[in-house]
């Protein structure tokens, strides 16, 4: 993205990664550098730009693990938050309910694959860990390449499981679990830190040497950023490959039992809510694996019939944990199972439950979040590829019962990344000013309430049963 202060967004230029680089679950770190400074570089070639006052990043895989040698090389794949293999780890350790529930109140994060604590647990302890100098995630590497110094932002950090939540440093306890001592880790600074960009990023970029790089942030944090969540009461929904639902605090809110996260934000503030494994990636697989999209039905003939399925009102109940399960119940070993299947149910019904059950997930995790945060927030702001179904955010604002706005950008995070760097210019006093972009909307549909009430009542029986 191509920002200009007074100006706003000059360019987006969005580009998928290469096959050679990685498969969502795992990457070649240097493959996603090489290809990301590149899509920079022509970027600024197609605008003619040649100068820039400051370059910020941000990073969708603060959920992740790069093991780096004694020069800061990696000597592992980039396995992000989407890669459960260190699930036959974390079901051990959640079996200690003393050690899951002291972790996730020191760190915020509970025991999942999702985190870099416990990718690394599992590497250490299947014997992968033993030429391992240094640990990092993507946005500590991604800082690393452009200026040449490993460090993280807390926020950032706050987000691996390494961090106490309450005294902002690295965990003494986490680090005594797994063995380590913090020389192995990035050095901590705060959100508006800058570095020099180095020579060799400078060159890739085609810009200056020493033009100041912002801290990598977290794209969970920036989308809060852009959509104004630090400054009002709003909820800030992200529908991707995964989902996720965030408030801002003013302190760490904590759920009695390992239910919810909780994150350093920016400007003293924090960030509560839950994150599930399944949304696009479900939806994608129902439509192109199942039902045959792109092969037989579009995507948008399927939208257009699961309003039909609403209509008829008995389509089948969906737990759409394809991926595992991260909130509620952080179960990364759960599958994904239909109910209620009939032989009248046909292809529109299948993809209708399905979207209901990516929302339904979602419903159930803002439950658990509300009473922790202490009051209801008066609108949702939603990104994502949910944006480009109208009936499936409308059935998001009937089943939340709160008005849903929608900007249509489709990067949130990379605006509320240009907004941190504004910050940290002084060029804005504050990201509390920033107001949201309400360009769409969709409110809740009264008569639909107690239709969404008992499938969801539906969905939790389920739920409940499907898990003990």
């Amino acid at each position: 993205m191509l920002y200009r202060n007074g100006e706003g967004v000059v360019d987006i230029l969005p580009i998928n990664y290469s096959a050679d680089a990685g498969d969502t679950v795992t990457f070649d770190a240097d493959k996603i550098m090489e290809e990301t400074m590149l899509a920079g570089k022509r970027l600024l070639a197609q605008n003619g730009i040649h100068h820039v006052d400051m370059v910020a990043a941000c990073s969708i895989w603060s959920h992740s693990l790069v093991l780096l040698d004694k020069d800061k090389r990696p000597v592992s794949r980039l396995s992000t938050w989407a890669d459960t293999a260190a699930s036959a780890t974390t079901d051990k350790y959640r079996k200690d309910s003393d050690l899951f529930a002291s972790l996730y109140r020191r760190t915020g994060c509970p025991i999942h694959t999702t985190y870099t604590f416990w990718k690394y647990m599992h590497e250490k302890e299947t014997g992968n860990a033993a030429r391992v100098s240094y640990i990092a995630s993507m946005p500590e590497y991604l800082y690393l390449k452009l200026t040449g110094e490993f460090a993280v932002s807390r926020s950032t950090a706050s987000a691996g499981g390494f961090l106490n939540l309450h005294t902002l440093e690295w965990d003494e306890e986490a680090l005594r679990l797994a063995g380590i001592d913090e020389g192995m880790l990035p050095t901590l600074v705060g959100s508006e830190y800058t570095s020099p960009l180095s020579e060799g990023a400078a060159s890739m970029l085609g810009i200056k040497e020493g033009t100041p790089v912002l801290i990598t942030g977290a794209d969970g944090c920036m989308n809060q950023v852009a959509v104004g969540g630090f400054g009002d009461n709003i909820m800030s929904i992200s529908v991707g490959t995964s989902a996720a639902i965030r408030i801002s605090t003013e302190k760490p809110v904590l759920a009695d039992s390992p239910s919810t996260w909780c994150y350093v934000g920016v400007e003293d503030m924090w960030i509560a809510g839950c994150a599930t494994a399944g949304a696009g990636n479900t939806v994608d697989w129902m439509g192109k694996k199942i039902l045959g999209a792109h092969g037989g039905l579009s995507l948008k003939q399927l939208d257009q019939g699961a309003v039909k399925s609403l209509k008829k009102g008995d389509a089948p109940i969906f737990l759409p944990f394809l991926a595992g399960e991260r909130c509620p119940g952080w179960d990364d070993t759960k599958s994904a199972m239909m109910f209620d299947i009939k032989i009248n149910h046909d292809s529109y019904d299948l993809y209708y439950s399905t979207l209901e059950g990516v929302l339904f997930n979602l419903k159930q995790c803002y439950e658990i979040t509300l009473p922790i945060v202490g009051q209801a927030p008066k609108l949702i702001s939603i990104s994502g590829g949910i944006e480009q179904s109208p009936f499936w955010l409308q059935m998001a604002a009937s089943i939340f019962e709160l008005p849903v706005y929608a900007d249509r950008l489709s990067h949130a995070s990379l605006l509320g990344t240009a907004y941190m760097a504004l910050k940290a210019a002084g060029e804005i006093a504050t990201v509390k000013e920033i107001k949201p972009q309400l360009k769409r909307s969709w409110l809740p549909d009264g008569s639909s309430r107690e239709f969404f009430a008992r499938r969801f009542d539906k969905y939790l029986k389920y739920y409940h049963q499907y898990s003990i």
